[in-house]
């Protein structure tokens, strides 16, 4: 199994190649760097003691803040965010109002984000972070900057330290910006998956951090920097506060907070929607030819993810059930496919399981394209054009990164 994440790896590197618009001009000091401080991040957390501690922290961190949220939804909500009340009358599977459990959790974890953003902290793990990266892969101060930002916040968030950059930012660092955010998911997310979908948190961030540099080293091999950066000496400008207060700061964050948790909302109903349309459309068609399936876009996906699941080295067995999963996120959103995850987790082997946790974790769908060129284009309208000509590139170069975690993981397991 391990042999074959290794070539997991190197076959992940090859599609990437593949793709390139410049394949001689291949990034080998990235890459080389990019893999190593993958598999170092990833033995540190999930091999050694201290990581280990850092692991159970954040689970605990994670579970804390759940909590807190949860006081919130009774105090707005009453009885229909109790979940003793609900389980009662409607029974355990009816026990949690999905919509409420999200959006206090979402709210919460947005408005502590901005008051750590205020004061300065946010920041400051993000550029020790961005540091690291850049010393050692060489990549320019704005896109490092910003890979390293999508550790902790959103798609369309993490631009915004680097907002005087994006007006002169080369293609290739555009690009690379976009792959950053299709391969990590927001730490407001985070949260939901952990609280209700019981995805562990250490491991949601321990992803996040590790398809960091993998978003870098892919990103600069399917468009290889040839120009010159503004940031190429590694200087990045800082980011003036916008909020006078930690009270401003708060107010600001759950406004914010409020704004996701309905688009959130709002996705869910659209693509579920969607997905059962399309099912039954491909159902009649299929049943003309004599095939009956209630789910023929989940087989189809399955089928096309199964051989990177099998890459990953999850066991034969499941490959073609993770492959649907997969699929799901790419097609839907990554909620849906943490969602497939967690209903079908019995059935999976535990290796299985968390290897998929990591290959999931990343916005790297369809919907988030339109988010991020709509999102970031409001930034710096002069650059939609070029947001829009790279957004299915990064979207799959997300998806790349996503799937060399787990295959590094899967080594590592």
């Amino acid at each position: 199994m391990k042999f074959i994440s290794l070539l997991g790896i190197v076959a992940l590197i090859g599609v990437a190649w593949l793709l390139s618009e410049h394949k001689r001009r291949f990034p080998f000091r990235a890459v080389l760097w990019g893999v190593t401080l993958q598999f170092f991040l990833g033995w540190f957390i999930l091999k050694t003691a201290p990581g280990e501690a850092l692991f159970n922290t954040c689970q605990q961190l994670v579970s804390r803040f759940i909590s807190f949220a949860n006081e919130g939804n009774k105090l707005m909500f009453g009885p229909l965010a109790n979940e003793a009340v609900m389980s009662k009358a409607f029974g355990p599977e009816n026990a949690l109002f999905f919509a409420l459990v999200i959006t206090g959790i979402i709210v919460l974890i947005s408005t502590v984000s901005s008051i750590l953003y205020h004061y300065g902290v946010l920041q400051l793990l993000v550029r020790a972070v961005a540091w690291v990266m850049r010393q050692t892969m060489g990549t320019s101060g704005s896109e490092t900057l910003s890979a390293a930002a999508n550790i902790f916040m959103g798609q369309t968030e993490a631009p915004l330290l680097i907002k005087p950059y994006l007006p002169g930012m080369t293609r290739s660092e555009l690009h690379c910006m976009m792959v950053g955010g299709f391969a990590t998911i927001a730490g407001s997310v985070m949260g939901v998956y952990s609280g209700l979908l019981k995805v562990p948190a250490g491991h949601l961030l321990t992803a996040s951090v590790m398809s960091a540099p993998a978003a870098l080293l892919i990103s600069k091999i399917i468009i290889p920097e040839t120009q010159v950066s503004e940031t190429a000496a590694g200087s990045t400008a800082k980011i003036e506060r916008e909020t006078i207060n930690g009270i401003d700061a708060a107010c600001s964050g759950a406004s914010d907070g409020m704004k996701l948790a309905i688009n959130v909302i709002a996705m869910l109903l659209a693509f579920t929607s969607l997905v059962a349309a399309v099912n039954w459309f491909l159902g009649q068609g299929f049943s003309q030819l004599g095939w009956q399936t209630q789910q023929p876009l989940q087989i189809l996906l399955g089928y096309a993810n199964a051989p990177f699941a099998w890459l990953m080295g999850i066991p034969s067995k499941d490959c073609l059930a993770v492959g649907q999963i997969l699929g799901e996120r790419i097609v839907l959103t990554e909620f849906v496919g943490y969602l497939s995850l967690s209903q079908q987790q019995a059935s999976l082997d535990p290796r299985s399981y968390v290897i998929a946790t990591y290959a999931l974790c990343g916005f790297a769908n369809f919907g988030s394209v339109a988010i991020q060129i709509g999102g970031i284009g409001a930034l710096v309208p002069s650059r939609r054009k070029d947001l829009a000509q790279v957004g299915i590139k990064a979207m799959v170069g997300g998806l790349l990164a996503c799937y060399m975690t787990g295959c590094v993981v899967g080594f590592l397991l």
